[in-house]
């Protein structure tokens, strides 16, 4: 597994987190978003 596609809800972005971590059971995480370049929450679309 290469990472996650992550969907920022505040400027719909999509981008890739390559962590391992099981993302798709939080649901939605609060982290940097590098287009709006803020801290916001980004909804998880799939695995990568």
């Amino acid at each position: 597994m290469r990472g996650w596609r992550l969907k920022c809800t505040q400027c719909g972005a999509e981008w890739i987190l390559n962590v391992s971590f099981r993302l798709n059971e939080m649901g939605k995480i609060y982290h940097y978003c590098p287009k709006c370049r803020e801290n916001s929450f980004h909804e998880v679309v799939d695995k990568v």
